[in-house]
């Protein structure tokens, strides 16, 4: 089996692919003990590692060695990919990744693929396979924390949905304008994105990030159905593990 990792600064988030399958996802701390034990769960053939935790990428490398799997860092100066923009070494590994995992899924369409965490990516993919530009959105918890900040009498709230949109206290009112807001601002911005399509209702929307399975947002997923065409909640493993596939090619 190959083995995905994606090494973040608080959180290991893990994929266990059968060819083109997903037979195990895992997100967990920075723990080796754990990681230790969900290595245990198959037989793993190759590993890719992505990560911006020098710290705990070296453990993981221990890890990793102690346990005999095979493993290989993502270098990510040295793919097909074009990135059709001003400033391509900006364009962050979790975003190039989603581009990966954008042209899985829909290899022949033009793609938006929106990553809903502390911040909001929208990026434009082209059916050729060029990441053509995007926009960053301030996410839920930012709006909550600024909101409190920049104000003298807005309280600090719990991103959450409100029980109506029309609220009844200013703790309400806030979450409702920063829940509706957020899925207005998806609808309004992947909107003006598909209108640079020649075929703009070819256009696919894929959504993606930590967001969605957010235990206080229950109900964002089946909201969010109705404005993308997927929610796939790995795209961005999925997208490594099309560049680990990409690499064995070029070997």
């Amino acid at each position: 089996m190959d083995l995905i990792l994606d090494i973040g600064n608080f959180r290991v988030k893990g994929a266990l692919f059968e060819e083109e399958r997903v037979v195990d996802l895992f997100s967990i701390p920075p723990e080796m003990e754990r990681l230790r034990d969900l290595l245990s769960r198959a037989p793993i053939t190759n590993t890719l590692i992505s990560s911006v935790n020098k710290s705990v990428e070296e453990d993981t490398q221990t890890l990793f060695s102690s346990l005999n799997i095979p493993f290989n860092l993502l270098d990510f100066s040295s793919l097909k990919v074009r990135l059709d923009v001003d400033e391509p070494e900006q364009v962050g590994h979790d975003r190039i990744a989603n581009i990966y995992g954008a042209l899985f899924h829909f290899p022949y369409n033009d793609c938006i693929v929106v990553d809903i965490g502390t911040a909001v990516t929208f990026d434009y993919i082209g059916s050729n396979g060029s990441y053509l530009g995007g926009a960053i959105y301030p996410g839920i918890d930012i709006g909550a924390q600024a909101l409190h900040e920049y104000t003298s009498l807005l309280p600090k709230v719990e991103a959450v949905k409100p029980p109506s949109p029309v609220a009844k206290t200013t703790e309400t009112h806030i979450q409702s304008g920063l829940y509706w807001g957020l899925l207005g601002a998806i609808e309004r911005i992947a909107f003006e994105m598909r209108t640079l399509s020649k075929t703009p209702s070819d256009v696919k929307i894929i959504a993606t990030g930590g967001a969605i399975k957010n235990p206080n947002l229950p109900d964002l997923s089946r909201e969010l159905s109705d404005l993308v065409d997927l929610i796939d909640p790995a795209l961005t493993l999925v997208g490594i593990h099309e560049i680990m596939k990409e690499k064995k090619q070029d070997v």
